[in-house]
């Protein structure tokens, strides 16, 4: 036989050589020739098949299917990675035997020992997430101790009213919270101002830059123009431009770019322009202009992984305006 063969014919009787290893360290393995992964792997597998253990049984079964089925060292090694992931001794041992009474390849009991691996429990952390979802109700989720849970969902319980007018009662009927100053930072057009003004806003909706959206109606009921801003959206583009003088756009150009794009307008996100960074289209570092024609609002995600350099080669595509409009445009 040649070198390769007498390798894996060596390799093969996986449990003789772990039995082999009984009596022996992982220094006695490194001065018998082996190496450092190698020694550790077998002082691993010495540990399991020839030390103190009160699952005797399993082990006998798991020792004898393993030599039937001619397990490999290779084969050894990987039940023996997925056994120690097992959360209790008797997990693993009953792993151990399953897999070595089974005759199949080492490819298909590792496949058979990842579908035996318990469920990861996913970790919660205490807070308040939103999620938003376009042209669909909105999410609110509380995580936090099961006491505070458990009184909250108690008193809009007693409150004898459906569930989210009792949760808005709570919030807002009290004076204990403001309603957010509506930034209407948004996309009004002239036509449809005129039709709000006139009453006929109930089937409008309208975009903010929170990410939300209302009707004409409640744009009204809200009193913006008290609290908030309007930015009218007509067929002349105003001119607010810092040319080369200043990279940061200022504040009358961060609430422009915002009315023009509510949200990111990268595909399938939907991070409003509230939590958006102002991105340049033609970067800033290549010769861009801070002025509103080369401004959108892009998350900090996108900002970051958007094509900037057309000197580099396309990776993930870039924001450019096309006909008046901001659009994402895939790589080359």
């Amino acid at each position: 036989m040649n070198a390769l063969e007498n390798y894996l014919a060596s390799v093969a009787p996986g449990m003789d050589i772990v039995a082999g290893c009984a009596g022996m360290s992982e220094d006695d393995l490194r001065a018998h020739g082996a190496t450092e992964h190698t020694a550790r792997e077998l002082i691993l597998l010495k540990e399991a098949y020839c030390g103190n253990t009160k699952f005797t049984g399993r082990r006998r079964r798991a020792m004898e299917g393993a030599r039937r089925n001619g397990h490999s060292i290779v084969a050894l090694s990987i039940i023996e990675k997925y056994a120690r992931k097992m959360p209790t001794l008797f997990d693993a041992w009953l792993l151990r035997e399953q897999l070595c009474t089974t005759n199949a390849s080492t490819g298909d009991l590792e496949k058979l020992a990842k579908s035996k691996l318990p469920a990861k429990k996913k970790r919660v952390k205490p807070g308040v997430r939103i999620i938003r979802r376009k042209n669909a109700p909105w999410t609110l989720a509380i995580d936090a101790r099961s006491s505070l849970i458990a009184d909250l969902h108690a008193a809009l319980k007693e409150s004898g009213k459906e569930p989210l007018e009792a949760v808005e009662q709570t919030f807002f009927g009290g004076g204990t919270a403001v309603r957010t100053t509506v930034m209407t930072n948004v996309l009004v057009n002239l036509d449809d101002y005129v039709r709000i003004i006139n009453g006929d806003g109930e089937e409008i909706q309208l975009q903010m830059t929170n990410g939300a959206t209302l009707t004409g109606t409640e744009y009204l009921e809200r009193a913006l123009k008290e609290r908030g801003l309007i930015t009218l959206i007509s067929p002349f583009e105003g001119a607010v431009n810092l040319y080369r003088t200043e990279r940061f756009a200022n504040a009358k150009q961060r609430l422009m770019a915002a009315a023009e794009n509510p949200i990111c307008p990268w595909p399938r996100c939907s991070k409003p322009a509230d939590e958006c960074q102002i991105h340049h289209l033609e970067p800033w570092l290549h010769g861009g202009l801070t002025n509103i024609g080369n401004l959108s609002t892009a998350c900090a995600y996108h900002n970051g992984v958007n094509d900037d350099d057309p000197n580099a080669p396309p990776l993930r595509g870039h924001l450019v305006r096309r006909n008046g409009t901001i659009r994402w445009e895939p790589p080359d």
